[in-house]
């Protein structure tokens, strides 16, 4: 593993010193702060914690026409303390579980077909997995998001149009029951998904088809754009042991405030993900106080999961920052 990461940096710095065309990267650095009080049912007490604070760093950009690379980290884990971090790292080369080490992969590209190599998210086809994780609130996310380790190492193959309005990709990965990634010799404790996706004008579709650890599950998403103010998405999962759906609408009556609302219901009888049914609603507000952009982001949320049997609340600030590297 060490010797695969070391091949990804070692290939972005030679690439960059060889490479005669022009070569572009960029930073983009994002703290979140965020503050989660809950009332539990079953206790009638309540808790505080730190939610999905975080720093986030994405270090992405192309070498010549071929070549591009993306480093996706993330260095706090805070829900509970601050000593949570120690596990991130302690943890980087463990598929089992998370790590500072989100995604890192190069990608070669050549008429629109492309090899990638590194790791990534697995593409399970929703726009729920399809979003950055400092975007989500896990409190109005499915069992899947929540539960299962998506970003793993591997490879992919695939085919994008030149506007990239269509991909069609097939990926080969690691799996959350290896402790380590490429630790198996059997070509049954690894991840195999088909994924594609289609923009239309105002319309959005993807898919996946995939035999992991679940056994095999396929996922879709639809998102539509009704008008430049209001939105709605769809996302939905299917397996033999496990299943779900869930229901997100946005409104932005201006370019300073969103309004969003989301509803899930997930089915379960698999002691990785969810034995029982889990009912999952919320609703909130995003505010941009800035004056001339949206890179600040104030937000708050009211939830509530009837398998925790827990309303749940929370209040938050994140910031994007970009940045030209070269």
């Amino acid at each position: 593993m060490f010797v695969l990461f070391a091949f990804l940096l070692l290939s972005c710095a030679f690439l960059a010193q060889d490479v005669k065309a022009q070569s572009e990267g960029t930073l983009l650095v994002v703290p979140r702060l965020e503050v989660e009080p809950a009332y539990s049912l079953d206790g009638h007490c309540w808790s505080v914690d730190l939610g999905t604070t975080s720093f986030y760093t994405f270090f992405d950009g192309n070498i010549g026409d071929h070549f591009s690379f993306s480093f996706g980290n993330h260095w706090l884990a805070c829900s509970d303390s601050f000593g949570d971090t120690k596990d991130l790292y302690r943890h980087t080369w463990r598929a089992d579980v998370n790590n500072w080490v989100d995604w890192a992969n190069i990608t070669v590209n050549f008429g629109g077909f492309f090899l990638n190599l590194g790791k990534d998210y697995i593409h399970f086809g929703t726009y729920e997995i399809d979003a950055y994780d400092h975007d989500s609130h896990w409190q109005i996310n499915s069992t899947l998001w929540s539960n299962y380790q998506v970003y793993q190492w591997g490879g992919r193959v695939g085919w994008t149009d030149e506007e990239e309005t269509t991909k069609v990709m097939l990926e080969v990965t690691s799996d959350q029951l290896m402790e380590k990634p490429f630790g198996s010799r059997s070509a049954d404790d690894y991840a195999y998904t088909l994924f594609g996706m289609h923009d239309f004008d105002n319309v959005s579709l993807m898919a996946s088809a995939s035999h992991c650890s679940l056994g095999l599950i396929g996922a879709a998403g639809l998102n539509i754009n009704f008008s430049d103010s209001f939105s709605m998405g769809l996302d939905g999962y299917f397996s033999k042991t496990y299943g779900g759906a869930a229901l997100k609408a946005t409104v932005s009556p201006s370019d300073k405030i969103a309004l969003f609302a989301k509803a899930g219901f997930d089915k379960g009888e698999n002691e990785l993900m969810l034995e029982g049914n889990r009912f999952y609603t919320g609703a909130g507000a995003y505010w941009y106080p800035l004056r001339d952009n949206q890179d600040l982001r104030v937000h708050a949320l009211a939830s509530f999961d009837s398998y925790e049997q827990m309303p749940g609340f929370s209040f938050g600030l994140t910031y994007a920052l970009n940045l030209n590297v070269f």
